[in-house]
């Protein structure tokens, strides 16, 4: 799912105004979502796209994660190898 960002968060992210965004809103450059209440805001999707950044691209990104697990003493060997599958699952 899209996360959603106001106006003001939104502007933050690309270097614009909220007043810049209305325009653009107006003008068609960069057409705002709207809820049932009527008030702007924008996706993700809305950011890669104004910043040329292809999805498939950020979604191929491979984040680095360090695990760590261990035990009291050499008894619990077993334990620690369940540790490390538990958390190579979560991570």
């Amino acid at each position: 799912m899209n996360k959603i960002y106001k106006p003001n968060e939104f502007g933050k992210m690309i270097g614009r105004t909220v007043n810049t965004l209305q325009r653009w809103d107006r003008e068609g450059i960069l057409k705002a979502r709207r809820t049932p209440t009527n008030r702007r805001y924008y996706t993700e999707e809305d950011y890669y796209n104004i910043m040329g950044i292809q999805q498939e691209n950020v979604e191929n990104q491979v984040n680095d994660v360090i695990i760590y697990a261990r035990v009291s003493n050499q008894n619990q060997k077993d334990d620690l190898k369940n540790q490390v599958e538990f958390l190579k699952t979560y991570a």
